[in-house]
């Protein structure tokens, strides 16, 4: 790894929004291990000090992380003081609030994107931007309807008529508001690409479920925590995503770290979707890894999503910037689950 060459010299500042969630906060970790700089966008700094601390703390000791505020991401000028001096952006950063009105959740995530993309357009030390999209931007991920195939022009854009279908607004508006919202914030990326002659390259990441090792206890209590939902027997939310795909969350942060390092990237959507997996599959790992613990029953008829996606560019960005030369392919959904639940921050 230490051979390869990179678009911006180690050493260098990345900025990374959202730099508290799940994905976000391994990508600060694995961009520090490689010794670059990080400055990482919170709302509020003193909610999320750990950053700074535990498997942080010599890099925070060093000055080679530092959290800056950014409370409102669609705020005219938010990003401006925040990406001075970056070679590089990654923006994870999304609305996280399920709400019925699409205003409170599409908009302001639109508001961001043009916010952080005209910074960088006023920042001439940006060579790389890195956008985190979502696998819904492409497909609904639809159970049991075939989701046909992935390329590189799919978009799901029924979701976003389902978002902006007139009021009042229910319930239906509040589950297709984050992947409506995910889809029109790329949208607007690649939008600021095809309208601007920007002076730094754009790459955009699309995961779907994430798994795996959580460095905070808030990375266990959200809605997206898969894993934690099987555990704990949440059969609501399991009922209502049976099939699905899954990533461990260290392998999609290598992912967005190599959509800034390497050079031969440019202007790629990168579908990171990770293994197609079914909750028995899940519940079967569990069993395995906790053979003392009840978990609940098997679904009657297992299966998988309906949709053909190819994963080889990210793969291929997986094995060769990853630091272990036999790496091949995603890792397994076993050493991803025990990730999951082999931490601190989730009990019984």
């Amino acid at each position: 790894m230490s051979s390869l060459t990179t678009s911006i010299p180690p050493g260098s500042l990345v900025l990374v929004t959202g730099a508290s969630g799940f994905l976000a906060s391994h990508i600060s970790l694995q961009l520090l291990k490689r010794d670059f700089k990080v400055r990482g966008t919170v709302r509020d700094p003193a909610q999320s000090t750990w950053l700074l601390e535990g498997c942080f703390k010599p890099y925070a000791d060093t000055g080679a992380i530092e959290l800056v505020s950014v409370p409102d991401m669609g705020a005219d000028g938010a990003y401006d003081e925040a990406i001075k001096g970056a070679a590089a952006i990654i923006h994870t950063a999304y609305v996280t609030n399920i709400v019925p009105d699409p205003n409170a959740v599409i908009t302001p995530m639109i508001a961001g994107i043009r916010s952080i993309m005209n910074a960088a357009i006023r920042e001439p030390s940006v060579k790389v931007a890195v956008f985190t999209s979502s696998a819904v931007s492409a497909s609904p991920l639809t159970d049991g309807v075939d989701n046909g195939v992935v390329g590189r022009d799919s978009w799901n854009n029924a979701v976003l008529e389902a978002a902006w279908a007139p009021p009042p607004y229910g319930l239906s508006h509040a589950v297709a508001n984050y992947p409506a919202s995910k889809l029109a914030a790329e949208k607007e990326v690649w939008k600021f690409v095809e309208n601007h002659d920007l002076h730094f390259n754009v790459n955009v990441v699309a995961p779907a479920g994430l798994i795996g090792e959580p460095l905070n206890k808030k990375h266990v209590e959200g809605q997206a925590s898969w894993v934690t939902h099987a555990y704990r027997g949440n059969k609501p939310v399991m009922d209502l995503f049976q099939a699905s795909f899954y990533a461990n969350v260290k392998d999609v942060a290598l992912v967005h770290v190599a959509a800034v390092l390497d050079p031969n990237v440019k202007g790629a959507r990168i579908q990171s979707w990770g293994h197609s997996v079914h909750w028995n599959e899940v519940l079967y790992v569990l069993r395995k890894l906790r053979p003392a613990k009840a978990f609940v029953d098997d679904y009657p008829d297992p299966h998988h999503l309906k949709v053909s996606v190819d994963q080889s560019e990210a793969v291929e960005l997986l094995e060769k910037w990853s630091d272990n030369p036999d790496k091949k392919g995603w890792t397994s959904l076993e050493e991803s689950i025990f990730d999951s639940i082999t931490n601190p921050y989730l009990e019984d």
